[in-house]
């Protein structure tokens, strides 16, 4: 779905512009998900799993970019992805069409400037103009800035899946599920 631009400013003064994303942004997005994959742990991808070509990339965005009820957010500083966001559907049958799944992920160069509160807030409206009622996500056990800002957008913990992701080193983690009435 294609929403209406918006600008923020973040905590540091700097001009953030939250737009939809599409697939002009394909090369962009593909190097962001490289570095934003190397740069943590919580991410359900490593860095060298990244290996879309610039066409499939460019289709996935196009999906996002028609879909009417899903979304895909670009954060834009100084002309560079600083973060993204997306919302969704879990399925259009009648039952669970009330339902959609939130993800997000920052740069760590941007973590703690207020970006993702932002994101989360706009996303939130946008996700009850589609029409969504209940928001769910994941959050890795230890990610606990992540978990301290769904907490404080109104995502309640509901479960957890064990050993949910598997580290090249035969580590687990955890991940939490919450989940958010709109």
């Amino acid at each position: 779905m294609v929403f209406e631009e918006k600008e923020i400013i973040l905590k540091d003064g700097r001009k953030c512009k939250l737009r939809s994303i599409d697939k002009s942004d394909s090369a962009d997005m593909i190097e962001y998900l490289r570095i934003v994959s190397g740069e943590t742990e919580f991410l359900l991808r490593y860095a060298d799993e990244v290996k879309y070509t610039i066409e499939d990339e460019a289709k996935l965005l196009e999906g996002k970019h028609n879909a009417p009820r899903e979304i895909m957010m670009a954060a834009e500083v100084e002309g560079k992805l600083a973060g993204t966001c997306c919302i969704m559907t879990k399925g259009e049958i009648r039952r669970i069409r009330h339902r959609c799944d939130f993800a997000i992920a920052l740069a760590q160069e941007f973590c703690d400037a207020g970006l993702g509160t932002e994101m989360m807030k706009y996303s939130l409206s946008l996700a009850k103009d589609m029409r969504y009622e209940q928001v769910e996500l994941g959050v890795v056990d230890g990610n606990n800035r992540a978990k301290h800002l769904y907490e404080k957008m109104g995502f309640v913990e509901i479960g957890k899946t064990l050993k949910a992701l598997k580290y090249d080193d035969g580590s687990y983690r955890d991940e939490y599920l919450m989940v958010k009435m709109l």
